[in-house]
């Protein structure tokens, strides 16, 4: 397993996803195989497409191998890294905004963040040629179009991720019926969510609560609890908590502040139960994670 108190600490609120403008791309080209891991955790929805080589996936849980047509998908605040197998490996990411997802859909009843939802282990992966050289010829389009900036190249861009989504969406109704419908929520219900979401992901020095993120969607705390897990796959604490934690590293990393006083900014008055959350997403101490921030920018 990697050690993922290498994840990097990037503005994890993603300034330039809006609803203008509703992904990124990324691409990553190892010209050799490597020995380490390059972790990450992001608000941002992800689905990474293998274009050449092959590289490991792993989640704090679970991992497996990527190889040409093979994809990926993480969650919001869903820690997980890489680590390239193959020489000449190239990788392309789409970083997507959640709460545009699905706008190409005046129809509704389409769960589009199922692809991301479900456990790791049942998530969408091509599995016959056909649908691997779709992804493929996907991911390579995408690239190209986003590097060349033609004409229409948002809007072609746009259109052929939502292909994508829909492609895993409709395999994963095919072979996992019963898995889907409980995961399933319709697009009015989740949008009852996005108020809490935004909280969330604009969480600053004070934590977001349970009855907060409720009221503030109009429900009550236990519909609200059954609503957010059913749609995003864990709870509204876990989800938040990932998020608080994850602004908590960037102060570990970059500020002289006891763990203690980090604790206590981001909403964890207990210490002891703040150093067991983040060692479950960074596999080591907030202490140990300093002290490797530290050493690996001594020249």
């Amino acid at each position: 397993m990697p050690d993922l108190s290498t994840i990097a600490i990037e503005k994890q609120r993603h300034p330039t996803l809006s609803a203008e403008s509703p992904f990124s791309i990324n691409y990553m080209y190892a010209k050799t195989p490597s020995n380490e891991y390059s972790g990450d955790i992001h608000y941002a929805l992800q689905l990474g497409i293998q274009l050449t080589g092959a590289t490991e996936i792993v989640y704090d849980d679970y991992s497996r191998i990527c190889r040409p047509g093979d994809c990926w998908w993480t969650m919001c605040w869903e820690p997980h890294a890489l680590k390239v197998l193959e020489k000449r490996s190239f990788v392309v990411a789409v970083n997507l905004e959640m709460n545009a997802i699905g706008s190409v859909d005046p129809f509704g009843g389409c769960h589009w963040l199922l692809p991301f939802t479900l456990p790791r282990e049942q998530r969408y992966v091509p599995d016959n040629d056909a649908e691997r050289a779709k992804f493929l010829e996907a991911g390579r389009k995408l690239y190209h179009w986003n590097s060349r900036r033609g004409a229409f190249w948002q809007q072609k861009s746009w259109l052929l991720i939502n292909d994508l989504l829909l492609t895993a969406i409709s395999r994963l109704n095919r072979i996992q019926p019963d898995t889907v419908e409980q995961a399933a929520v319709s697009s009015d219900k989740f949008a009852r969510l996005r108020p809490a979401i935004e909280l969330a992901r604009a969480c600053d020095d004070e934590p977001v609560t349970l009855a907060k993120a409720a009221k503030a969607c109009s429900l009550s705390a236990s519909r609200f609890s059954e609503l957010f897990r059913e749609a995003l796959g864990s709870s509204f604490g876990q989800f938040a908590a990932r998020a608080r934690i994850s602004q908590a590293a960037r102060d570990i990393a970059t500020s002289n502040m006891a763990v203690e006083e980090v604790a206590a900014k981001w909403g964890f008055f207990d210490s002891s139960h703040f150093c067991h959350a983040f060692k479950k997403i960074y596999q080591c101490s907030p202490s140990e994670f300093r002290r490797k921030r530290n050493s690996s920018q001594v020249v």
